[in-house]
């Protein structure tokens, strides 16, 4: 027989609304908190901004082993598209509907359940078991307010970041730079264009030799970097000559593509292009930047957490790698060794009837049970 109360608290989920942005994760938090303060677990609740609340519980026994694991409140807005309602969780065909059903509201269930089913076979573990739930990851967390912010609040032995892997385990990940590039130009007359500089035109030219770069790294996995020219604009009426435009340009690095090196490419290109035409006048300005990633697939944590899939499954987890980003590095960077797993499709994540299926749900609760388990064995 399905959960019924697994499936109920993924449609609670579902329904408390914390579409990125606007950025309101306060719903998702109070629900998380009053279930984990109900089953005897200290909460501390940080407010980083307004409506906008990271939690940090403690399930604190004897020993000395610390283990985290993390998972985010937000979603991506609904948009538009879809046969259910997207905050709805209406359960059809062995599947719960709505935005973040995959990413991850699922996932923020099975590790509540897991735990309160811990609780309830009065398991104690054997050091500190913390479960973050933290804010703001589907905007990159651009602010620090919510991984970058609880990263500092930690120090375990491991954490394991709840995503989208769809039971196997992430070993890479590619980095993400995200650039803002400025055009000027001079207006002019739409009649006379001879006497301006057309800041789009010039924007294009810099784009499309862009756009045609190469880096030098070559990912075993993940193979070469990208580049995805993804906004632009520019011009205000149809017989000015644009003296501006910008566009936003989504570059994501694999391990072995350095930034420093990137951005050396990227200028030595606008100086070609300079040195080509003398109007060319490009201003380049990064605005997020996430290293690559190479995780540890050797160490005690990752058997543990195959045997733990295995069990649950009835097969070992693949090693792969991920073109997006967790937010992993974040907590890398602050010197935690980090492994990423979780339940969901990834191709489920951000589309109209996002949904994610109950044994998933199900499978997920027995992987972190088991997984929690066996670290403080």
């Amino acid at each position: 027989m399905p959960n019924k109360e697994l499936i109920a608290l993924t449609q609670e989920l579902i329904k408390a609304y914390s579409s990125n942005p606007p950025g309101r994760e306060k719903e998702v938090a109070d629900l998380i908190k009053k279930r984990m303060e109900k089953i005897g677990l200290d909460v501390r609740m940080f407010e980083v901004a307004h409506g906008r609340p990271n939690l940090l519980i403690s399930w604190k026994g004897k020993g000395s082993k610390k283990l985290a694991i993390e998972g985010h409140m937000d979603t991506v807005p609904a948009g538009d598209g879809w046969t259910h309602q997207p905050f709805g969780g209406e359960v059809s065909g062995g599947r719960i509907y709505g935005r973040g059903a995959t990413d991850m509201k699922g996932n923020l269930a099975s590790i509540i359940i897991a735990i309160e089913n811990l609780k309830k076979a009065k398991w104690t573990p054997k050091g500190e078991l913390i479960f973050l739930a933290c804010c703001n990851e589907e905007m990159g967390d651009r602010e620090g307010i919510g991984m970058t912010h609880m990263a500092k609040q930690i120090k375990p032995d491991v954490l394991l970041l709840s995503d989208t892997t769809d039971f196997d385990i992430e070993v890479a990940e590619k980095g993400v730079l995200w650039l803002d590039v400025k055009s000027k130009g001079k207006e002019a007359h739409g009649s006379m264009p001879w006497e301006g500089v057309n800041a789009i035109k010039n924007l294009g030219k810099f784009l499309i030799a862009l756009d045609r770069m190469q880096f030098p790294a070559n990912h075993k996995i993940l193979g070469k970097s990208t580049i995805s020219i993804n906004t632009i604009s520019g011009g205000f009426k149809t017989n000015v000559v644009p003296g501006s435009a910008t566009a936003s340009v989504d570059i994501r690095l694999v391990p072995g593509d350095k930034k420093e090196v990137v951005m050396k490419i990227i200028s030595d290109l606008i100086k070609k292009l300079k040195s080509e035409d003398k109007t060319m006048n490009i201003e380049v300005k990064e605005l997020v930047y996430f290293e690559p990633v190479e995780l540890d697939t050797k160490s005690k944590e990752v058997a543990l957490l195959s045997e733990a899939v295995k069990e649950a499954l009835g097969r070992a987890p693949k090693m792969k790698a991920e073109h997006g980003s967790t937010g992993s590095n974040i907590f890398i960077k602050q010197g935690i060794k980090t492994i990423v797993f979780g339940i969901g499709k990834p191709s489920l994540s951000h589309i109209s009837d996002e949904y994610v299926e109950i044994e998933d749900l199900e499978k997920g609760v027995k992987v972190y049970d088991a997984f929690i388990r066996k670290f403080f064995a």
